[in-house]
């Protein structure tokens, strides 16, 4: 892989060690409505909305490479002590072994009815790869992979999830595809946006 600066790593590696349950609210959304131009949501129904109104869902995905500690392949203390170099920043896929790679990037909880746009974040080990979809494209026999068993609301067909493997990622690349972007270009905007905080926390400061 691509070797890059320090800080660039750390935040790379920050985003891969983050709690899968909340790096996503945490760290892309952000990065992806200040990319993007895109406003926060005045509700919990959606992620973000843009000048006209338009809401958006932002989903990530760690790619991460398939972690083999299987019970039927190993005594169970081999498996404990087989998770102590389990981390996933040990199980980084670069892009250019996602068509080779064993890895599961699997967008859950998709709820078609509380967005117009669904943009989902893949992160691979060397850069991001940043997916746009219709609402109305997500549905069964048109999008790869969609499945509405897994829904939890609403009626049947209008909440699920989809997974994306090296037998079908080449359909998202050719299809939804909307940017790639490095760690350096990531880092960049946290930088920004953790300078707008400082700036805004020193204009709401009151004196004495």
């Amino acid at each position: 892989m691509e070797i890059i600066d320090d800080i660039v790593k750390k935040i790379r590696d920050g985003l891969f060690l983050a709690p899968s349950r909340s790096y996503g609210e945490q760290y892309v959304e952000p990065f992806v409505r200040e990319k993007y131009n895109l406003n926060e949501p005045k509700g919990n129904d959606h992620d973000a909305t843009d000048q006209d109104g338009k809401r958006y869902e932002i989903k990530a995905c760690k790619v991460l490479k398939a972690s083999g500690n299987v019970k039927k392949l190993k005594t169970i203390i081999e498996r404990i002590l087989f998770e102590n170099n389990n981390l996933e920043t040990n199980r980084l896929v670069p892009f250019s072994e996602c068509k080779t790679a064993e890895y599961l990037a699997n967008v859950q909880n998709v709820k078609r009815d509380h967005f117009d746009y669904l943009i989902y974040v893949l992160l691979f080990g060397d850069c991001v790869k940043i997916f746009l979809a219709r609402r109305e494209d997500i549905s069964t026999g048109k999008f790869s992979n969609w499945s509405d068993r897994h829904g939890r609301y609403d009626e049947v067909g209008k909440s699920g999830q989809f997974g994306i493997t090296k037998s079908n990622i080449q359909w998202h690349l050719d299809n939804n595809l909307k940017d790639t972007v490095t760690y350096q270009e990531m880092t960049d905007i946290y930088k920004e946006l953790s300078e707008q905080h400082v700036s805004k926390k020193h204009n709401n400061t009151k004196p004495i």
